[in-house]
């Protein structure tokens, strides 16, 4: 079990280790070179010409590898590993972001009936409704918690889309016994209570990264919430625990304390 984490791990910071070792080479292999022909040139009042330039860089690329100079041989390595790492966290991070645009495109381009037919996904989580239960036909407020565990879910994570209106397998249900349930009983509504429930749950400077839209599909109207990754960690609380929820996979799961530290820890070095 430790040898595939720690194989895991290897192949997934593959890119920085490559990036710190051309930063290493580098250093060794130019840097320091070329920061001795320069000093060269400093010290010695000759006119520069190209190939004064190549005689002198020969000269100090052969005595850069003299045991005497290994202090600043070793000195350049070092700073070019570093700047191979930043190099390597920058281009991970930019590989990453490249890669959530290219989903939230996807979905952007895909239409809501595409989305429904192509089931649930990482990016993608079907709800019946809001606020009506419909095992027990009553309005029952606890399932909007559902709604706001996934909200959170999903910004914790790479953000997606959830779908109200639709049940687990894909089958249309539309809103409006949702609308009976709420004193304002239309999508306008509608939608002012998904504004207040984010607020009230995880802070108003969450609602720009949510995003809700309202379609017609074969005489129901469905409700679409496109969900922006949050910026920072959202928690919600339940019965006065805090808990922090991820979207893996095509479920959302509640974090231990240790889980969230660990994720929060990873998601920083990327």
């Amino acid at each position: 079990m430790t040898v595939k984490i720690n194989i895991h791990k290897f192949i997934k910071n593959q890119e920085i280790l490559i990036h710190a070792v051309v930063g290493l080479l580098v250093g060794y292999f130019i840097l320091h070179p070329t920061s001795m022909v320069i000093y060269w040139f400093e010290l010695n009042d000759s006119a520069f010409s190209f190939s004064k330039l190549g005689d002198v860089f020969a000269e100090s690329f052969t005595h850069t590898f003299s045991l005497h100079m290994m202090p600043m041989s070793v000195a350049f390595s070092v700073l070019g590993v570093i700047i191979g790492l930043v190099f390597g966290f920058y281009y991970r991070s930019l590989k990453r972001n490249q890669k959530i645009l290219q989903v939230k495109g996807q979905l952007l381009n895909q239409n809501i009936s595409t989305l429904i037919s192509n089931g649930e996904t990482e990016f993608v989580e079907f709800k019946s409704s809001l606020r009506y239960d419909y095992r027990q036909v009553i309005t029952d407020k606890n399932l909007e918690h559902v709604i706001l565990k996934s909200l959170a879910g999903f910004l914790n994570a790479n953000g997606g889309t959830l779908i109200i209106g639709v049940d687990d397998y894909g089958e249309k249900l539309g809103l409006e016994n949702d609308y009976w349930t709420l004193k304002k009983k239309n999508k306008d509504g509608f939608q002012q209570r998904l504004i207040t429930l984010i607020s009230n749950a995880f802070g108003k400077d969450i609602c720009p990264w949510v995003h809700i839209d309202f379609h017609q599909i074969e005489g129901y109207e469905i409700c679409s919430i496109l969900i922006e990754p949050s910026s920072r960690p959202v928690y919600f609380n339940e019965n006065n625990r805090t808990i922090f929820f991820l979207r893996t996979g095509n479920v959302t799961n509640p974090l231990t304390t240790s889980e969230t530290v660990k994720y929060l820890q990873s998601k920083r070095l990327h």
